[in-house]
C-alpha cells in the first residue's frame, strides 16, 4: 500500500474516531502538512491526555475562513491542530497557548472564538490578523458568541472600517438598546457608508420598533431597502416610497423579492395596477408606478 493510501485510511479513522487507542503517529501528514492530529481533532476525537497541539500545516494553498473561496496565501501556513480543535469547539479545559498563530497572524483565540470555547475572562479581543486587522472580537461576534456585559463594538478593521458591531449585526448578538446604527464602513469602494443597521437588516436582525429606515450607504441604498430584499417590513411600516440611488421605492423592491402584501400594493396602486402587474418587462421602465 503506497504511503499516500496508508495516510488516507488513518484519515478516516481518525474521522471516525476509531484509530487504536496506542496509535501514536499523529505527525503523519499529507502534502499541505494536514496531519491525522487535525483530522481528529476536527471531529473531536482527540484522545484525552493529547499533547501535540502545535503540530502545524505548512501549505500555502487555503480555503479561507470567512468567505470560503480557495486561494493561494500564506493564511493556511502554521494551523496548528489547537486552530482546528477550536474552530470546531473542541479543546481541553486547560488550553492556554491562545496566542498561537498562522503566518497570517490568525490565532488559536480567532478559531475558538468560531467555536465558541473561548475561557470565562478571556480579555484579548483585539489581537487581530494581519491581511485584515480581523480582531477575535470579530469573529466571536459573527458566530454569536461574545459575553455578556462586552462594549468594544467599535473595533474595526484596517481594511473596511468593518467594526465589531457589524459582526454582532450580521450574527443576531447586539445587546438589547444598542444605539449606533448608523456607524458605517469607510472604505472608499461600494462598501463606504454601510451601516450596522444594514448588515443587520439583511441578516433580519433588526430589533422591534426600529426606526431609522432611511439611513444610507454610498450607493443610495436605504436600510428599508435592505430590509425589502431579505422579507416582509414589520406591519405599520409607511415608508413605501423612499428611493435608492437609483430611485428605485422600498415598494419596487420588495415587490421584486415577494415581500409586498397585496394590501400595500392596492392601496398604494390600486387594484387595476395589481391585476395588470405581470405586464411590466423592464425596472428601469417609465411607466412603473414605484
Amino acid at each position: 500500500m503506497s504511503t499516500e493510501a496508508v495516510i488516507q485510511e488513518y484519515f478516516d479513522l481518525a474521522r471516525e474516531g476509531r484509530l487504536p487507542p496506542d496509535f501514536d503517529r499523529w505527525d503523519l501528514a499529507d502534502e499541505r502538512g494536514w496531519t491525522v492530529a487535525h483530522e481528529a481533532a476536527k471531529y473531536g476525537h482527540l484522545p484525552a491526555g493529547f499533547q501535540h497541539w502545535d503540530l502545524a500545516t505548512n501549505s500555502k494553498w487555503w480555503r479561507d475562513r470567512l468567505s470560503g473561496r480557495v486561494w493561494l496565501s500564506d493564511t493556511g501556513c502554521g494551523w496548528t491542530v489547537a486552530h482546528e480543535a477550536a474552530e470546531h469547539g473542541h479543546l481541553p479545559k486547560g488550553f492556554d497557548h491562545w496566542d498561537w498563530a498562522t503566518k497570517s497572524g490568525w490565532t488559536v483565540a480567532h478559531s475558538a472564538a468560531i467555536g465558541g470555547c473561548l475561557p470565562d475572562g478571556f480579555d484579548h479581543w483585539d489581537w487581530s490578523d494581519k491581511l485584515f486587522g480581523w480582531t477575535v472580537a470579530h469573529a466571536a461576534a459573527e458566530h454569536g458568541h461574545l459575553p455578556k456585559g462586552f462594549n468594544r463594538w467599535d473595533l474595526a478593521d484596517k481594511y473596511l472600517g468593518w467594526t465589531v458591531a457589524h459582526s454582532a449585526a450580521k450574527g443576531g448578538c447586539l445587546p438589547d438598546g444598542f444605539d449606533h446604527w448608523d456607524w458605517a464602513t469607510t472604505k472608499k469602494d461600494g462598501y463606504t457608508g454601510y451601516t450596522v443597521a444594514h448588515v443587520a437588516a439583511e441578516h433580519g436582525h433588526l430589533p422591534k420598533g426600529f426606526n431609522r429606515w432611511d439611513l444610507r450607504d454610498r450607493t443610495g441604498r436605504t436600510v428599508a431597502h435592505a430590509a425589502a430584499e431579505r422579507g416582509p417590513l414589520p406591519e405599520g411600516f409607511d415608508q413605501w416610497d423612499l428611493k435608492d440611488g437609483e430611485r428605485r421605492s422600498v415598494a419596487y423592491v420588495a415587490d421584486l423579492h415577494g415581500n409586498l402584501p397585496e394590501e400595500v400594493l392596492i392601496k398604494l396602486y390600486g387594484a387595476r395596477y395589481v391585476l395588470n402587474k405581470n405586464d411590466i418587462k423592464d425596472d428601469k421602465d417609465d411607466d412603473i408606478p414605484f
